[in-house]
């Protein structure tokens, strides 16, 4: 099992395959090995020795000894794989720095296309959107957009998990009224909500029951579809609908909420 255990560590972690992994094990375990050898001791078929052991070789894992057998030794464990995380952590940098800069050209790139995107394809007015990642993204983005109020009636995710989003839309002079389940009232006790809620700039109510859970920016409104089977999945159908008309219906129904709750 330890064995196992080392081999699998080395796939996962430092970028061997299961061949190398093994014959790695090899090496620290004996010491030095011709491939010959390597093949008697280990899973590593005899065919394949020579090309692993020259593998581990170039990866820095191995040392090589030229003579009529060649023999290979171990790179010490702590040296070789502080070596790797010293240059993978290089590598990430590099690659992080090149997605930031690749993301700065796309979106100069891209803002002319998204500042005549409402004259090319018109108005959309709605919109499914499915998974609770595209759903906090949709709701991310409206917290971002908002200019004048938030209407929340939340039994989950939102008040708990976009706490920041809520507040920065606060800060820059949006009214939010927001009305949470008695059950999740907890979640939020510690969050940034409750904070602004006794400083006075947000209201704050509770309710035994939300049956229709909705978020309201403005002219826009984003719910859920009644659906348990996806919600267990993480596959919750969301809508959202840019329309006054439409608006007008859910903030009367937020309204009953309203006055159906009790103060925090």
């Amino acid at each position: 099992m330890v064995k196992e255990r080392m081999v699998e560590l080395l796939q996962e972690h430092f970028e061997l395959n299961l061949y190398e992994a093994r014959a790695y094990v090899a090496l620290v375990g004996f010491g030095v090995l011709t491939p010959a050898e390597l093949a008697s001791v280990s899973e590593v078929p005899a065919p394949r020795t020579y090309d692993v052991l020259r593998s581990l070789e170039k990866k820095g894992f191995a040392l090589s000894q030229p003579g009529k057998a060649n023999k290979y030794r171990p790179v010490h464990p702590k040296n070789v794989l502080e070596k790797f995380i010293e240059d993978w952590q290089e590598r990430v940098k590099e690659e992080l720095e090149a997605k930031k800069k690749a993301k700065e050209e796309l979106l100069e790139l891209m803002t002319p296309l998204i500042e005549t995107e409402v004259p090319k394809y018109g108005v959309e007015r709605v919109w499914v959107v499915r998974g609770i990642r595209n759903s906090t993204l949709k709701t991310q983005e409206m917290f971002e957009e908002v200019e004048k109020e938030i209407l929340l009636a939340d039994n989950g995710y939102i008040a708990a998990n976009l706490d920041e989003e809520i507040t920065k839309a606060i800060d820059r002079g949006v009214k939010a009224k927001i009305i949470v389940s008695k059950q999740m009232l907890p979640r939020i006790e510690t969050s940034k909500l409750m904070d602004y809620y006794k400083e006075g700039k947000l209201e704050l109510k509770v309710l035994d029951k939300i049956e229709l859970p909705m978020l309201i920016c403005d002219e826009e409104v984003f719910f859920a579809l009644e659906d348990l089977a996806a919600r267990y999945f993480n596959y919750e159908t969301q809508v959202w609908i840019k329309d006054f008309r439409v608006v007008e219906l859910f903030k009367g129904k937020f309204n009953e909420y309203w006055e159906k709750a009790e103060k925090v």
